[in-house]
């Protein structure tokens, strides 16, 4: 019979972090596990085994070494271990700076996951030993202002390693990294009201012009395809995290036609939105 990963050490905090020891059994395959949404940035270091998980429904399969982000808002499921050994660091926005944010914004445009030099690894293996007991121990102010310091400090290291990927990988120009990343921000806040690039061309003081060929660049996709894509990607998100009917989830996104939504969705998911809720919630 197959077993779900024995979560070991697991200590809570008063103050935005949880710090977990993954250990799964010998040569077991996890079944899926429920989907699920949170508030909070959540790290993973993978010391051995492998794995694989879901984050915003794409598959991720990690190894010993990886580091993996789920990111506030992402929905993300943990489906199968052999072997794995590592630490899961879930943590408040507040620990995350202004400068990691960034780094972590422009990562996120084109992975989850990534594999992290050996000097970062010790490092990261380090303080979460610490981490570990500085929590099982927190008495005063001072031993949670260690703890915090530890947290932030991991969560640096971490960004670094994303900083050097991001830096490899970009061959775009800083400017149109913000562009696109201005978008998403408010494509986040106004998805509801509008889904015209012309809308968001004229909040960013640009041509929709520009923004057509700033987002393709970058993303692959132009301005319309990729607003129908986060439309989706909401959607879907909705459909998994809450009981609202696929007529409400419609709704809240701003499409009184409900047809047009559901063709919408199967268009781009190449399946019905009730048929994504079912496959992913049995």
């Amino acid at each position: 019979m197959n077993k779900l990963p024995q979560h070991k050490a697991s200590q809570y905090s008063d103050f935005g972090v949880h710090l977990r020891r993954i250990q799964s059994p010998t040569s077991s395959h996890a079944p899926v596990t429920y989907a699920h949404q949170d508030d909070y940035y959540i790290f993973g270091l993978v010391e051995e085994g492998t794995g694989c998980g879901i984050i915003d429904f794409k598959e991720q399969h990690f190894s010993s070494g990886d580091v993996f982000l789920i990111q506030p808002g992402q929905v993300h499921r943990f489906i199968s271990s052999e072997n794995l050994e590592g630490w899961v660091l879930m943590s408040d926005s507040s620990f995350v700076g202004s400068a990691e944010k960034c780094v972590f914004d422009d990562f996120s445009l084109f992975a989850s996951l990534l594999h992290i030099d050996g000097q970062r690894r010790n490092e990261l293996k380090q303080i979460t030993t610490l981490l570990a007991g500085r929590m099982d121990c927190i008495m005063n102010k001072q031993t949670k202002a260690t703890a915090r310091r530890l947290v932030e400090t991991f969560i640096s290291i971490v960004a670094e390693a994303v900083q050097d990927i991001n830096l490899q990988q970009t061959t775009h120009s800083r400017r149109h990294m913000e562009i696109v990343l201005s978008f998403r921000r408010l494509l986040a806040e106004h998805l509801a009201t509008s889904r015209s690039p012309s809308y968001y061309a004229s909040l960013l003081n640009i041509s929709t012009v520009y923004l057509n060929e700033v987002v393709k660049g970058v993303t692959g996709m132009n301005a319309t395809l990729y607003i129908k894509n986060e439309v989706v990607l909401q959607a879907k998100r909705l459909l998994v995290h809450t009981d609202l009917a696929v007529k409400e989830i419609s709704d809240r996104l701003g499409i009184d036609d409900y047809a047009y939504f559901s063709r919408l969705f199967t268009q781009q998911a190449g399946i019905s939105p009730t048929l994504f809720r079912k496959r992913n919630l049995e």
